[in-house]
Order: structure tokens, then C-alpha cells, then sequence
């Protein structure tokens, strides 16, 4: 409740006189699988994200931002309930958040906003009334328990005679049905979102989940920007480079030569410059809350996150940590950055504190990141990871992972019998060196901190595979 009563009052003060009875629009941009440096803002050499790059420099930059999984769907759920997905019982793509949880779009359309979403879901399933339309979305559109779209380009994974769905979770019909020969899925989704915007009721506020399937595999792009970006990566004398991780040998790209990724990339930013133009044209950019975020890392075996470790589906950074940023007129000191860590619970927190809404009555795992925006520091925190599976091309063995922040260490505790591994993050961001046997009285308190944690929600979260199961339970057990 002291979180909540801090963040009010702050919000508050940095409202303009006669403004605080104004609810913000808010826009959530959540992007499939990018990883930390896939955008121009973050370093990004190859890429073309002029319009992201825009908005970024408008705001604050997170350069530590981190995600509650590693992979899709218990991602997800954590955004728009500010809970850890083991609250859910979540740790795979294959889970679903629990019904008749209240999320994010139901408490602001409590409170008069218009509430849409449009993209990725993956979340959630109709025979558990979970899709967007059971959660608090008025309206929403390209969104199933999809985890992928089978194709970027109609017929978006459906046969293209009948429509129906080739696999249920590799294909979009309902753009489908809206689509024709020749279209590209994140160019229709947002004619969905133009006409969700021209249709709104302009006295209220809204609410715009865009959760493009961009850029999740497999990658995509027409022939002319793929042929674009094939002469760029010549001219600038790009060549393919990989670092082995030496537990799974796992082939991990260095250097941005994926010409195919890049005209996926740009496809994005168009998209999202799109939106951004709407806003502006209509009058509402600078009452507009602008939240970008990336579910988890990149697939390192064909797209690049230098300096960092792993990708997709590890607990390494690369998997992790994601980029993110917060714009908003006004509220934000544009072209800044935070460099202290940030959380994807935190989206649900912030928003509503930026809102005016009072946080639900009960545990989360986010703080409000409105005095983030007005300069201030959040205390230090700690991150727990849990992904009892492995992964190997992404350098991924089954394990829980905690961040301290106080300390800058990071601790791997593995369930296939290898021995722990402890990361100095403030000065190893590459996870290059384990130092775990010069710090033993800290890697036990660590493992006694994520042995407590994931003992709160074991018994209820989804079993790991058998092969590793005993293992974890070692662990738990303390044995």
C-alpha cells in the first residue's frame, strides 16, 4: 500500500496544474524475441529503427531491463498482471495464465478507458475464456494462442483455399479473413489499430496493447529489403562471426549479417511509425504514454546480441535482458537513461499509477516506475529466473537463476548436476568469467534466496520435463 500512496503522490506533483483529472492514452509496445541490441538506440549498427529511435529519445532508456522469462507466454502474463508467471504455475510456451485472473485492460476500463489489443497473444486459450475479449479488451484483433504466424505474408500460415489453420499454434486466420495475396501481417495489424483509432469516442482515453509477432522466427521479409540489406552488409564489410559457449557448444552470432532479420526489423519500425504519425496527426502524442518492451532475448543462433550470453529461452543475459524504454511529453526528461535494472512486472504498476488507479489488494511483484521518469532511483531489488529445461543452441542447461542488485552478482544454480556458475555483472556483462568459488558465503545466501522463492510456487507451477525433475527437487530440498 506504502508503493502505491509513494507512487500517487508523485505521479501527482509532476502533473501539470489544472491536468490531473487527465488520464493518458497508453501505448504498449511488446515485440517478439528482440534482443538487447537489435535497435538503433542500443547500438544497433545494421538495423534501421529511425522511428523507434525517435520515440526512445523522447523518454528514458532502460539499459538493464529485464524480463520474468526467458521465453513467450509467462512473459506475457507478467506485463499485464505485474506478477512472476510462477504465481501462474508458468514457466513454458505452453502455459496459459490462470483464468479469471484481473489484469492490466480490466482495471483501466473500470475507470473510462477504451481498451484494445492487436498482435500476439499467446497467453491464453478460448476453452478457458483467456483471449483478450475474456480479459478486459473491448476490442481486439490478430490474437489466438499463437505463439508464431507460420508465415509474415497471407496467407499467414492458413491454407490459402479453405482459411483454416495449418497448425493452431503456428498461423493467424483471423487475418486471414481480412487479408489477401500479398499482404504483410504487421502492415494489416496496424490498418487495425488505424481503425480501432478512428472509431474510438475521442472524449475517452485509451488503452493499445500492439503485440506484433515480429520478430519471432521463422524470419521473414519481402525480397526487396532483403536484397537492401545484402548490399548494406557488403558495403559495410560485414562478415559472419560466432562465439561457442563451452558447456553446449551452442553457435552464437557476434555480428549483425542476417539480411533477412534486418528487413523484419525495418518492417517493424515502419509499422510502429505508423502509429506514432497517427497520434501526432490526431492531437494525442503528448498525452500519451509510450511503454516499449521486448517479451525476452533473441534467437542468438541466427541474430546477434554481442556483448551478451545466450539467447532465447536461457537464463544467460542475452535471454533475460531485453530492450525497453518509457516515452512520455512531458513527464519524461527526453534522451535520458536508467541504468539501474527494470522489470517487466513494472509495466503493470506504472501504468496504472500513471493512470491514477489505485494497485489491486494484492501481492505483485512490480513497483510503479513513475518516479523512474522524474529522476529518482528505485531501491535494489533481486530477480529470480526459473527455466528447468534445456535449450542447448541458446546455451541453455535447466536451471534457476537470482540478480542481486546490490551486490551486481548474478548466480546460476543448475538441475543437471553442474556445478553453480556466479556472473559480476558491473564488470563481466559477457558472463565470461565465474567467480563463484572467490564469493562461497554469497553464493550461499543467493541459493538459500532462490531455493525460498521458487518454493513458494513449486508445487503449483507446471512439472518440469522428467529428465530433469529429480533434479530440481534435489534442489529445493536442499540435498
Amino acid at each position: 500500500m506504502m508503493k502505491w500512496i509513494c507512487g500517487m503522490v508523485f505521479s501527482a506533483l509532476m502533473l501539470c496544474p489544472g491536468a490531473a483529472a487527465e488520464k493518458p492514452n497508453v501505448v504498449v509496445f511488446l515485440i517478439d524475441d528482440m534482443g538487447w541490441t537489435n535497435l538503433g538506440c542500443f547500438g544497433a549498427e545494421l538495423y534501421e529503427t529511425p522511428n523507434i529511435d525517435g520515440l526512445c529519445a523522447d523518454g528514458v532508456r532502460f539499459s538493464q531491463a529485464y524480463t520474468s522469462a526467458a521465453i513467450c507466454a509467462p512473459a506475457r502474463a507478467s506485463m499485464l498482471s505485474g506478477m512472476h508467471p510462477m504465481r501462474f504455475g508458468m514457466w513454458n510456451h505452453l502455459h496459459f495464465i490462470t483464468p479469471g485472473t484481473k489484469i492490466l485492460p480490466q482495471f483501466l476500463k473500470e475507470n473510462g478507458y477504451q481498451t484494445w489489443h492487436v498482435g500476439k497473444w499467446h497467453m491464453g486459450n478460448a476453452k478457458q475464456k483467456t483471449l483478450p475479449g475474456d480479459m478486459g479488451f473491448e476490442k481486439s484483433a490478430g490474437a489466438s494462442i499463437a505463439f508464431g504466424p507460420g508465415s509474415y505474408f497471407w496467407p499467414f500460415g492458413c491454407d490459402p483455399e479453405t482459411g483454416k489453420p495449418r497448425s493452431a499454434r503456428m498461423s493467424v486466420p483471423e487475418m486471414f479473413k481480412v487479408g489477401k495475396e500479398g499482404d504483410q501481417l504487421t502492415e494489416l495489424l496496424t490498418d487495425q489499430i488505424e481503425t480501432m483509432f478512428r472509431e474510438r469516442d475521442p472524449e475517452r482515453p485509451f488503452y493499445l496493447n500492439f503485440w506484433p509477432y515480429s520478430v519471432h522466427s521463422g524470419q521473414e521479409t519481402s525480397p526487396e529489403l532483403e536484397a537492401k540489406y545484402r548490399r548494406k552488409i557488403k558495403e559495410m564489410g560485414l562478415k559472419p562471426t560466432y562465439r561457442t559457449d563451452e558447456k553446449t557448444g551452442a553457435k552464437l552470432l557476434t555480428s549483425e549479417t542476417n539480411a533477412v532479420f534486418a528487413g523484419m526489423v525495418e518492417t517493424l519500425d515502419v509499422q510502429i511509425g505508423r502509429v506514432i504519425r497517427m497520434l501526432k496527426d490526431a492531437g494525442e502524442y503528448d498525452n500519451t504514454l509510450f511503454v516499449f518492451y521486448s517479451d525476452n532475448g533473441c534467437t542468438t543462433q541466427n541474430v546477434p546480441c554481442v556483448p551478451l550470453n545466450g539467447g532465447k529461452n536461457s537464463t544467460y543475459e542475452a535471454g533475460v535482458r531485453v530492450p525497453a524504454f518509457i516515452s512520455w511529453k512531458g513527464h519524461v526528461q527526453p534522451g535520458s537513461e536508467y541504468a539501474k535494472p527494470v522489470y517487466i512486472c513494472d509495466v503493470f504498476d506504472t501504468v496504472l499509477d500513471a493512470a491514477g488507479i489505485a494497485q489491486p489488494e494484492r501481492e505483485d511483484d512490480g513497483v510503479s516506475l513513475m518516479p523512474v521518469l522524474g529522476g529518482k532511483s528505485l531501491p535494489p531489488r533481486q530477480f529470480v529466473w526459473y527455466f528447468p529445461d534445456e535449450r542447448a543452441w541458446w546455451a541453455q542447461r535447466p536451471n534457476a537463476a537470482i540478480y542481486d542488485e546490490r551486490s551486481g552478482m548474478k548466480l546460476i544454480s543448475f538441475f543437471n548436476g553442474d556445478e553453480d556458475e556466479m556472473y559480476d555483472l558491473r564488470n563481466d556483462l559477457a558472463e565470461a568469467r565465474n567467480v563463484a568459488s572467490r564469493y562461497p558465503e554469497l553464493g550461499v545466501e543467493l541459493k538459500k534466496k532462490t531455493r525460498a522463492f521458487l518454493n513458494q510456487y513449486y508445487q503449483t507451477t507446471k512439472a518440469p520435463p522428467k529428465r530433469f525433475a529429480a533434479g530440481v527437487e534435489k534442489f529445493l530440498s536442499n540435498d
